[in-house]
């Protein structure tokens, strides 16, 4: 065999391998995954949506803690004690368009938050907002 024809093959396999590992990073991306279902099911994702966002902290001083950062950012927090657990719940509410870029980057940044305090980011949730008709802002 022509050694032209295996380094084309090599470049091939390789390619294909490369856009199989990006395309494994994009399934396993839960923020991207949770857009394709909203996506999914209706919602316009060029629409604010209110968009909550979960941390849990074993401790009460750290949660009231991670509560006062979140409202400093901008966030509506509640506090709480779901009776199933023993960590604390701090629920950030926030209204924005669900865009990718930014729901990664607060994951970064609340799971850095939780991480402070000895807990944990649980992700986003929201309802679906549906369109209106009108062409997005």
């Amino acid at each position: 065999m022509p050694v032209s024809f295996l380094v084309l093959l090599g470049l091939v396999g390789l390619y294909l391998y490369l856009r199989g590992r990006a395309g494994e990073r994009i399934a396993s991306d839960a923020d991207a995954v949770t857009l394709a279902e909203l996506a999914a099911a209706g919602s316009d994702l060029y629409r604010d949506h209110e968009i909550e966002f979960f941390v849990y902290v074993p401790e009460r001083r750290g949660a009231e803690e991670v509560a006062r950062s979140l409202e400093r950012r901008g966030f509506a927090v509640e506090v709480g004690r779901p009776e199933d657990q023993g960590d604390w719940l701090c629920t950030a509410r926030r209204l924005m368009r669900p865009e990718l870029g930014e729901l990664q980057r607060l994951r970064r940044e609340l799971s850095a938050l939780a991480d402070s305090q000895a807990g944990a980011y649980d992700g986003w949730g929201t309802t679906v907002v549906e369109e209106t008709g009108t062409a997005p802002e």
